[in-house]
């Protein structure tokens, strides 16, 4: 088992981002992301309110809102433009509670799929 700490003040994290919250929290990060290609619809145009979402670690429901764009500036400079899916289980769609919100952050679209 490997223990993560809290890197001291001027310490370098021994790990690298693989998110861009890790990176804004200083985790050493490598630049690399997924990004739209250019002229290709962002998040934004293909999830809206009311969509059925499912993911890859079996979850899933009904869209409730969609949150941003927010950028990223990497450490080259480069922007990138993510966006947070807001949904709750279909079954509490219409009759939610704070408690049933979940979120999936930094959302982007890739060959017409977010």
């Amino acid at each position: 088992m490997r223990i993560r700490r809290k890197p001291r003040p001027g310490e370098q994290p021994n790990y690298l981002a693989h998110s861009l919250y890790a990176a804004e929290l200083g985790a050493p990060d490598p630049g690399h992301y997924r990004s739209t290609a250019p002229g290709a619809p962002d998040v934004a145009a293909l999830v809206h309110p009311g969509t059925v979402i499912r993911t890859s670690y079996g979850t899933g429901g009904t869209v409730i809102g969609l949150e941003g764009p927010f950028v990223h500036v990497a450490p080259d400079g480069s922007e990138y433009p993510h966006f947070t899916i807001v949904y709750v289980p279909s079954e509490r769609f219409g009759r939610h509670g704070k408690g049933d919100l979940n979120w999936i952050n930094e959302c982007v679209a890739v060959d017409g799929l977010t």
